[in-house]
């Protein structure tokens, strides 16, 4: 999965983003973080890179009111540009 999400501030959005329960609610959603990013031509635009176990699973993460909390918190302007990857890569 590969989210792309504008905020106000990096750093706030860096200390929410990385909190330990959060990362735990991920994972029991069967999310990895694989990479985080800031866009190469928007210094206020994060790229999120996820390995994901379980699309319904991470369909519900995505609607959780944890997520909504956690992204206020964070300073999350907007909708998240979200892109759902397929089960399986090509190079496999």
């Amino acid at each position: 999965m590969v989210v792309k999400q504008r905020v106000a501030n990096i750093d706030r959005w860096n200390a929410v983003f990385r909190d330990p329960e959060l990362d735990t609610v991920r994972r029991r959603h069967g999310l990895v973080v694989t990479g985080t990013y800031v866009d190469g031509t928007d210094p206020n635009v994060v790229i999120v890179v996820m390995d994901m176990d379980n699309f319904v699973a991470a369909q519900q993460f995505a609607a959780s009111s944890e997520l909504a909390a956690a992204r206020e918190r964070a300073g999350a302007i907007g909708d998240p540009d979200g892109v759902w990857l397929g089960p399986h890569r090509i190079d496999d």
